[in-house]
């Protein structure tokens, strides 16, 4: 038979009929016996990590956890300075993953002050964990924001065992001697033609510098800063003033690497790691970082010399406290659509990184009990480490920690300057003035 114009006209309506007709057919009905499969919550984490951290537990543990408790937990890492910028756009896009790393100190203060943040204390009170009341400090609200779960850190100075040995200086105890040090590597470098560093520094980001600017200050004077919070002295006084000048024959002896300004902290600490410099101002959370790379034997740690012109053989038992109000945890996004499944993750991460950090490599126990154990012989400077936070007269806070975040990052850039010598120890106190007046008093 013959195929017409109508016949094809009439076959295109028929299957165009049956297409629409099947669209809006009604659905079947599923019977209520049927199982339904369950959906596995799914939690986006975001988490700073450099590999300054030892192993690599703060990353591996998430994926276990999640699948012991039944969830698809997605974890982005970021650099440090990374994840504050992300975080920052993310808040205000209105973007927060559920879960998200905090320093401590006032850095949190944006998040919760925008009522980003998931109130956790009735989480944290139910979860039978036994947590140390400093690290359960509230916001000015009353409200727990942060689970802890990250290590504190202190400010203190690593030194190059080897190195040292092979140029002839013993770790510095004063200010002379550290002066003497400085002379001594430079003589070296210019009689044997290497290009060792005295002090490793990485200033490109301006945090190291101006951690090590309060080192100075603090074995001046510990109490100083605590004393300008207080207003019992100013920012003028002499004590500032000496610290800034001493910044500026640091930088005039050539006690720095020649790019320190455009080194940044990871790459600072890779320097040390590769035997360029002598001595490594930072904060204590590397230790196991450097001992890995390094060895057990390669590294020892000491206090900042004493910065004074008075003797003082006390001046190792001050410690500069990174986080000294808020400390490092984990924050829940306030909008995420699984709350509890968010807080029980972060509780059961807090637990297990805590419980490694201390039994295997004996650092703080953020618990109040003692159940947990640490080695019997942990590395020689994990030991010198507890024994100055176990000897630890004083805590000063980290300048940067407590100042609200648009003056600490200007206060931080001025510190740069200093270090540059882009503007003369003068007038950085009368600049640091302005900023250091928001400084919360004690």
């Amino acid at each position: 038979m013959k195929c017409t114009y109508r016949h094809i006209l009439l076959i295109v309506f028929i299957v165009l009929f049956s297409l629409f007709t099947s669209s809006c057919a009604k659905p079947q009905t599923v019977s209520p016996n049927a199982p339904v499969e369950d959906k596995k919550p799914e939690l986006n984490v975001w988490i700073f990590f450099d590999q300054n951290t030892p192993g690599t537990h703060y990353l591996d543990l998430w994926k276990s956890l999640g699948e012991e408790l039944g969830y698809n937990v997605n974890v982005k890492t970021f650099a440090s300075e990374e994840l504050k910028y992300k975080l920052r756009i993310s808040l205000a896009c209105d973007e927060l993953p559920d879960i998200f790393a905090v320093w401590g100190g006032t850095f949190p203060d944006f998040l919760l002050n925008a009522g980003a943040c998931l109130p956790v204390q009735d989480y944290i009170n139910n979860s039978g964990l036994n947590y140390k009341k400093s690290y359960l400090v509230p916001y000015s609200d009353g409200n727990n924001y942060i689970i802890p779960c990250l290590v504190e850190a202190y400010a203190v100075t690593f030194y190059n065992k080897s190195l040292m040995q092979k140029i002839g200086v013993e770790p510095p105890k004063t200010w002379n001697e550290l002066m003497n040090l400085v002379y001594t590597v430079n003589a070296y470098n210019k009689e044997h033609q290497t290009n060792y560093a005295a002090i490793e520094l990485g200033d490109k980001d301006s945090w190291l510098g101006e951690l090590l600017y309060d080192m100075i200050v603090n074995r001046i004077d510990p109490y100083a800063f605590d004393k300008l919070r207080a207003g019992k002295i100013k920012f003028t006084d002499k004590v500032f003033l000496d610290a800034a000048y001493k910044v500026v024959e640091l930088v005039d002896s050539g006690a720095f690497p020649r790019d320190y300004l455009e080194t940044g902290e990871v790459e600072s600490i890779h320097n040390f790691v590769q035997n360029k410099s002598l001595l490594l101002p930072h904060q204590s959370t590397i230790v196991y970082h450097l001992i890995e790379n390094m060895g057990n034997d390669s590294i020892g740690l000491i206090q900042w010399p004493n910065s004074g012109s008075k003797p003082d053989f006390d001046y190792g038992h001050y410690l500069i406290d990174i986080n000294h109000t808020l400390k490092p945890g984990l924050c829940i996004s306030r909008k995420t659509a699984h709350k509890d499944e968010a807080a029980k993750l972060c509780l059961r991460f807090s637990e297990e990184v805590n419980k490694i950090n201390v039994t295997k490599y004996g650092y703080i126990n953020l618990m109040a009990d003692n159940k947990l154990t640490p080695p019997n012989d942990p590395p020689l400077p994990v030991k010198e480490f507890t024994t100055m936070v176990d000897e630890a007269k004083y805590y000063t806070s980290f300048w940067y920690s407590i100042l609200p975040q648009n003056e600490a990052d200007e206060w931080r850039s001025l510190t740069k300057k200093l270090f540059a010598k882009a503007i003369t120890p003068e007038k950085f106190i009368e600049a640091g003035a302005k900023h250091l007046a928001y400084l919360p008093k004690e």
